[in-house]
């Protein structure tokens, strides 16, 4: 929870506006799970289209604030959440730009659907997630789909958590340098 309040504050301080919505908060919010092991264990209980339906909302509370341009929205995730970037990137078409870390990716019958340009942030040694990105990555060259992918050498999964035990801080950095650059480019006017 501390990296995502943490990830909040920096896309912020970047000039962008910010939500992390709680999706837990349909079994009484992150707050009545002390534990990690029983926040995993709530997250289990929602589905993917609960996700869906709460982040859209979410999205659809920002995009109608006065300081937000509502066609200049992107998307960034780690882990679960960029499975979640990735939901949002198959199923949201107006999203203008999405940066999944380490998520899972979208079954390759699902890459036409994708709109807007993906960074995709992957770690090397998180073998199995990483794997599964090279026949998204064809699909996506095949659709003439704009994307980008950085495997970062010799870290494992959840490498941008500096509150966790893979937290690598000069992977973490060079990887949000490439997302505010990434949202630079395509959520700026």
């Amino acid at each position: 929870v501390e990296h995502i309040k943490d990830v909040c504050r920096r896309v912020a301080r970047a000039g962008f506006a910010a939500i992390a919505p709680d999706l837990l908060s349909r079994q009484g919010g992150v707050q009545q799970f002390p534990e990690p092991t029983q926040q995993t264990a709530a997250y289990g209980r929602t589905t993917a289209e609960e996700r869906r339906i709460d982040l859209i909302s979410a999205l659809d509370y920002l995009k109608f604030t006065p300081f937000v341009h509502h066609d200049r929205i992107g998307a960034v995730g780690f882990c679960a959440g960029g499975a979640n970037t990735w939901d949002l990137a198959v199923n949201l078409p107006e999203l203008r730009a999405a940066v999944p870390f380490y998520g899972a990716p979208p079954a390759v019958e699902l890459v036409s659907r994708v709109e807007m340009p993906v960074l995709m942030i992957n770690a090397e040694r998180d073998r199995n997630l990483t794997a599964r990105i090279a026949p998204v990555m064809t699909e996506m060259l095949a659709r003439q789909k704009v994307f980008g992918v950085r495997v970062y050498e010799g870290v494992g999964h959840a490498f941008h958590n500096d509150t966790g035990a893979n937290y690598n801080a000069e992977a973490a950095c060079a990887a949000w340098a490439e997302t505010i650059a990434y949202f630079n480019k395509w959520l700026r006017a």
